[in-house]
């Protein structure tokens, strides 16, 4: 959320394990310095984190929205105008753009917006002028409503609707290396009356992120090139582009050191094959992808973008 900050704004202590097997508690009072680094300092750098103590928020009843563009054509022009407007608007309003090979969407949270605030918001964005846009703009969205949106539902329902079921979930165990013993996550599904979620199926990912800053915007071309970029892979690799509007408001002191320069993170993402050509085609595709973007960027270290996403009950 950009009117909240990072998710390591929230992290209230952490216990670590160090590269010398020493286990650590990290807090304001414990090992300040450590507590600092671990928070946005990247992932795995410091130690192995164990468990996390957080502060918790509750959100308020907010507007959603999502807009689909079926068109290839429609592709470059939605996302142009989404990465020169969308972090530019008001802090309470979170969104991403996912741009696949043949079509394009745009998701949106209104923290706390009405339906006729959000409208408003969308109209002036210039986005529904864009070729055919299906849209869906509601409001009065609980908590578990939003976090399932675009996901489970499109549309804000009745909190006696709403099946929230998919975050009902407990972490699988990381996969068994060697004859290393498996470590396994001691938690509860939040809820005990109904079944846990259904993991969703593994798959060989690959992925790459950049950051872009606010003092150094990508142009049309780089946009346009990109964009092209996505469409050159195959159907079987369901290559995506997810670009998030940044331009945090909110303060905090941890190590994330673009705070204040973050405009929009890109992240791409591929499913990996099994078949070796067809494996190595894509990690060309990717290296490409590096060559080219990251000097139009900057040179801007990138840990995972899901340390950040704040998505709190």
């Amino acid at each position: 959320m950009r009117a909240l900050g990072i998710s390591s704004d929230h992290v209230l202590s952490a216990r670590v394990v160090t590269a010398h097997g020493e286990t650590l508690l990290a807090s304001p009072s414990s090992n300040p310095e450590l507590f600092w680094a671990i928070r946005g300092g990247g992932g795995g750098t410091y130690g192995v984190i164990t468990e996390l103590e957080l502060l918790l928020r509750k959100l308020p009843r907010s507007a959603m929205v999502s807009i689909s563009w079926k068109d290839t054509e429609s592709r470059f022009a939605a996302a142009k105008r989404f990465l020169e407007w969308a972090p530019r608007q008001p802090k309470e309003f979170t969104s991403q753009i996912n741009v696949y090979k043949s079509s394009i969407q745009v998701l949106g949270w209104y923290l706390g917006g009405t339906k006729q605030e959000l409208q408003a918001l969308l109209d002036d964005s210039g986005l529904l002028t864009i070729g055919q846009p299906e849209s869906q703009i509601t409001g009065d969205c609980s908590t578990d409503n939003s976090r399932i949106f675009g996901i489970v539902t499109d549309t804000c329902l009745p909190d006696d609707k709403v099946d929230a079921s998919i975050l009902n979930v407990i972490p699988e165990p990381f996969s068994k290396f060697g004859n290393s013993s498996q470590f396994t996550y001691e938690e509860v599904p939040l809820s005990t009356t109904r079944a846990p979620a259904e993991p969703w199926p593994r798959f060989r990912r690959l992925s790459k992120s950049f950051f872009v800053q606010k003092d150094n915007l990508l142009d049309d071309d780089t946009v346009r090139e990109v964009v092209d970029r996505i469409a050159q892979l195959d159907e079987a690799s369901e290559v995506w582009g997810e670009w998030h509007a940044w331009n945090i408001s909110a303060t905090g002191d941890n190590a994330f050191a673009w705070r204040e320069q973050a405009y929009a993170h890109l992240e791409f993402q591929a499913h990996g094959s099994n078949d070796s050509t067809t494996q190595a085609g894509y990690e060309k595709w990717f290296a490409d992808l590096e060559a080219y973007l990251r000097p139009a960027v900057g040179y801007v270290m990138v840990t995972s973008p899901y340390l950040f996403v704040i998505d709190m009950a």
